[in-house]
């Protein structure tokens, strides 16, 4: 794949797109368990798929970084490596967070 688009491009899609409301998207943290995530343009709403929970995002174009509420209210960032471009399913690349933890973060679906 190309440098990666960062799985977080995608929310460039997010702000650009008229066709694509959600984004599924699979964070894999080194050493972690993974968790997957549906970022809803419309709601602007991100939703942990195994939980259910659902909180605002925002997203940071000019760092490529996305933002939320983690599951203790507290300020959960990722930024990506690579480029912003329009997302497609199964692009992947790396990602770190403001809590120290690194992965990599693939894109699942686009609706």
């Amino acid at each position: 794949m190309p440098k990666f688009i960062v799985a977080l491009s995608a929310a460039l899609l997010f702000a650009t797109s008229a066709f694509a409301n959600v984004i599924t998207i699979k964070f894999e943290p080194a050493g972690g368990e993974a968790v997957s995530f549906a970022f809803d343009t419309e709601a602007n709403t991100s939703t942990n798929l195994a939980t259910g929970d659902a909180a605002p995002y925002t997203f940071d174009e000019a760092s490529n970084t996305i933002c939320g509420a983690g599951p203790d209210g507290a300020e959960l960032c990722a930024t990506f490596e690579g480029p912003s471009t329009e997302p497609t399913v199964g692009q992947s690349g790396p990602y770190t967070t403001n809590t120290g933890t690194a992965g990599t973060a693939t894109i699942v679906s686009i609706e």
